[in-house]
């Protein structure tokens, strides 16, 4: 029986790709780099960001890194109001809470940035726990999934993670509990598919699969 849900939060609970491609190809632009479409981006993008900047010929450590990420984040936060849940996930996380599975947001966005934009979309009383990073530099979760886990004192087995990026497939693989690949996020479809996980083609499809 599932008793807990981890949710991702960028690309998986809120539709920001587009956002996240548009203020990349500012970025690309001010250096003279070429710019992304959304489905380029989507077979190229990775964890950690810093790497994936590289990739891209981007700052990808030392100051001008850590200006470039701040940068990022702050173009983020004012913008974040153009994006919205994915169709049906407030009614998902909702249906959760009713038939009473818990659920928490392990996210490689800052604490205080998720706190503010969970509340903003009305999920706050819904979530049993946010955990986010205490920089802007997006390195993953890796480094914060066994301290997430070990809170929740539940059996691998009663936990699925939901995530759009094989990197979360690989966070679900440490720990062993069950994952759902979402296919509408910042991970093509195809990249998803080369990993042995099931696919949830949209958020609600979700409520089929715990519905006990």
């Amino acid at each position: 029986m599932i008793r807990h849900v981890i949710w991702d939060w960028n690309g998986t609970l809120v539709d920001d790709v587009d956002l996240c491609v548009d203020i990349l190809n500012q970025v690309l632009i001010f250096y003279q780099k070429p710019t992304l479409t959304v489905n380029l981006y989507r077979e190229l993008f990775f964890f950690p960001v810093s790497e994936f900047y590289q990739s891209l010929g981007l700052p990808s450590h030392g100051l001008e890194y850590d200006k470039l990420a701040n940068e990022y984040i702050s173009l983020y936060r004012k913008r974040f109001t153009e994006c919205s849940l994915h169709k049906g996930a407030l009614l998902t996380i909702q249906y959760l809470n009713s038939i009473g599975i818990s659920q928490s947001i392990l996210t490689a966005g800052m604490q205080a940035d998720i706190e503010k934009f969970a509340f903003h979309y009305d999920i706050s009383e819904f979530i049993q726990s946010i955990d986010g990073a205490n920089n802007t530099y997006a390195k993953g979760k890796l480094d914060r999934i066994d301290t997430h886990f070990q809170k929740l004192r539940l059996d691998p087995s009663e936990v699925i993670l939901v995530g759009d990026t094989l990197h979360d497939w690989q966070i679900s693989k440490h720990i062993n509990c069950n994952v759902y690949l979402f296919s509408n996020g910042h991970i093509s479809l195809k990249r998803l598919s080369e990993v042995k996980a099931p696919i949830l083609n949209s958020v609600p499809d979700l409520m089929r699969l715990v519905r006990h």
